[in-house]
Formats: structure tokens, C-alpha cells, sequence
């Protein structure tokens, strides 16, 4: 019975392992720091992680069974904007920029998607209107890029970064900056938060048009605490000024926090 009970187990636990296998797709990357990562169409949540890796590694969450059914041995998966040629509901393609890859699934089947990316690359996501997808970046220390209609939710960066949604908010905590390209983070309907350096040295610029914006940095005002620092428009130098930031909402208001 021991016996037995034992082999049960290891077979659950390859059918786990083979299971678990079967649900990621890998790419290796050979130049991360001079390649960027393009990401477009995915119709649930993105969850992008920077880790100290040289592959790419997409694992799609919960939603359709992505296995191939009996009948269709020996065919692959075909949607409308290509064919799947990782098994997991994407496309991906290498080209001298780095990798672009397409989610195929219709904005019907929703599925959330974890992808962990080398921390040194660039990442690029287009998200179409159609997908309600909310996006999350953890870790990553390059430039990123991101078109949405959706929340923008990262922590951990050093930009530069281009943001911009039409319906959600912005969230950004900085680890630390890059400097030598501008900041752009705009937001037509939603609340724009970020947290800066405390030391960071940049030309900050802010307008909220039918919004409020508020700050716990010096811009004169010795009172203490998150303040309104007043009107619609605002340009500013942090420590001196040195990084451009531009950083914009419609319909929301805009908080600038000091980090540590």
C-alpha cells in the first residue's frame, strides 16, 4: 500500500510539473540592454516583473484552457490576427529591435497574463480600447513605454518613461531616475500619483484642468504635509532642475510624493 501510495504521488506530481511546463513560453534574449520588449492586443491584465535573467518568460493565468484539443493533433491553434506559435495564445516575433509580441485571444476571452522580463530591456505595451486590461510593471530599470485606456501601475523603475491612458489612473514609484530623455505621463480621465526621489534634481511640469494638484515637496510653501501647491499650471525646479518631467491630467488630480 505504501508503494503504491508513493507512485500515486509522483505521478501527480509530473502531471503538476508537466502541467505548470505547459502553460509558459520562454525567449531567450542575448542583448538586454540594447532590446526592447513590444507587447500588444493582451485582453486581460498584464503583469510585467524585471527580474536577473536572460529569457522572457510569459505565463498566461486562469481563463481558457489554452490546451489543444484531441481532435486537433497535429494543427496549430489559428485567431484572427495570426497564428499561435507558442502554445499559450501569442505570437512572438524577433526582429532587430528585440521581440514583439501579439496576444491573439478576441477581447471576449479575457486573460490575464505574468510576464517576467530581464530588468534591462525596454518594454513597449500598445493596448487597444477594447481590452480592458489594466497594466502592472515591477522592477524594470529601462525605458517604458506605454498607450492605454486603462489603470498604468508601476514601482521599482528608473524610466525614462512615455504614459499615456484615456480612461484610468497612473500610479509610479521610482527606485531611482535615469536622466537624459524627458518624462511624459498623462491621463485624459483619471488621478495621476507619483513618487519621486527625494533628492531627485528635475524641471517639473504639471497641469491638472479640472483637477488639483498636491505635493509634500518644497515649492516655497513652508507648511508641512501633502499640500495644494495652486492653480492649473505649474512649472517648477526640484533641487536645481535636471530631468524633464511633463506630467498632465484632464479629469483628475495630480499627487507628487517624496520617496526616499
Amino acid at each position: 500500500m505504501k508503494t503504491k501510495t508513493i507512485i500515486s504521488g509522483s505521478i501527480v506530481a509530473l502531471l503538476m510539473a508537466g502541467s505548470l511546463t505547459a502553460q509558459e513560453y520562454k525567449v531567450n534574449v542575448e542583448n538586454t540592454k540594447n532590446s526592447k520588449l513590444s507587447l500588444s492586443s493582451f485582453s486581460g491584465d498584464l503583469k510585467i516583473e524585471g527580474y536577473a535573467g536572460n529569457e522572457i518568460i510569459f505565463s498566461p493565468v486562469g481563463g481558457e484552457d489554452m490546451k489543444t484539443p484531441e481532435r486537433a493533433k497535429g494543427l496549430k491553434p489559428v485567431y484572427g490576427g495570426g497564428v499561435d506559435n507558442t502554445g499559450v495564445g501569442l505570437s512572438v516575433e524577433k526582429n532587430a529591435n528585440g521581440i514583439s509580441v501579439t496576444c491573439l485571444l478576441p477581447f471576449t476571452n479575457s486573460r490575464e497574463y505574468t510576464v517576467k522580463v530581464p530588468e534591462g530591456m525596454a518594454v513597449e505595451v500598445n493596448s487597444e480600447c477594447q481590452y480592458n486590461n489594466d497594466i502592472y510593471i515591477n522592477g524594470m530599470k529601462n525605458e517604458i513605454e506605454i498607450q492605454s485606456c486603462h489603470s498604468i501601475i508601476l514601482k521599482g523603475v528608473t524610466g525614462p518613461l512615455v504614459l499615456s491612458t484615456i480612461s484610468g489612473d497612473i500610479e509610479v514609484t521610482f527606485s531611482s531616475l535615469a536622466t537624459g530623455k524627458p518624462f511624459s505621463i498623462n491621463s485624459i480621465s483619471g488621478e495621476i500619483d507619483i513618487t519621486l526621489p527625494a533628492t531627485i534634481a528635475a524641471d517639473i511640469e504639471l497641469s491638472a484642468i479640472s483637477g488639483r494638484m498636491f505635493s509634500d515637496f518644497d515649492f516655497g510653501d513652508k507648511s508641512k504635509g501633502m499640500n495644494q501647491v495652486g492653480g492649473n499650471v505649474l512649472s517648477t525646479k526640484l533641487n536645481g532642475g535636471g530631468a524633464k518631467f511633463n506630467i498632465m491630467t484632464v479629469s483628475g488630480n495630480i499627487y507628487l510624493r517624496k520617496g526616499v
